[in-house]
């Protein structure tokens, strides 16, 4: 889960950037839910929402493996908590947009991570099988995520 943390942190603050030159350049506010989607010939472009839900459905699967059958609501309530605080810092150091549907897609992406995981709980009816399976997932996805950003690393210098 740290690794993916870190991960994303650098996919939404310093937008996959190596130096710290995008501090400071982009500073916006957008409270209106889908008023910033891309109006692509004529058409509106929902893939930055899409994008947004996939990036944060890891986050819920993490949660819900390691919630331990506590309140899902206490899970989903970090998951939003998590989102603002990369929205406030994106305002707060000029990072990029800070945008209400960035704070919508990501809490639903975080949602449907932990709907998930209880739905593979269930199905499996076995919380140590689930953990099993999840945890041999969880560590391809990262080692898999972690060769792609060394391949960036290493495409950029």
């Amino acid at each position: 889960m740290a690794v993916y943390l870190v991960v994303l942190a650098w996919v939404i603050l310093l937008k996959m950037e190596l130096s710290l030159d995008v501090v400071g350049t982009i500073r916006s506010v957008n409270l209106i839910p889908l008023a910033g989607a891309t109006v692509i010939n004529g058409a509106t472009d929902y893939r930055e929402v899409v994008q947004n839900v996939l990036a944060f459905a890891p986050f819920g699967l993490y949660l819900g493996m390691l919630q331990g059958g506590r309140s899902p609501w206490r899970a989903l309530a970090a998951i939003a908590a998590v989102s603002l605080s990369f929205e406030a810092l994106q305002f707060a150091f000029s990072l990029g947009a800070t945008d209400v549907t960035d704070l919508i897609a990501n809490t639903l992406g975080g949602a449907l991570g932990l709907a998930l995981y209880a739905l593979v709980r269930r199905a499996l009816r076995s919380e140590a099988r689930v953990l099993r399976i999840a945890n041999a997932v969880a560590l391809a996805v990262t080692v898999f995520m972690l060769a792609l950003v060394g391949l960036l690393l290493a495409a950029n210098w």
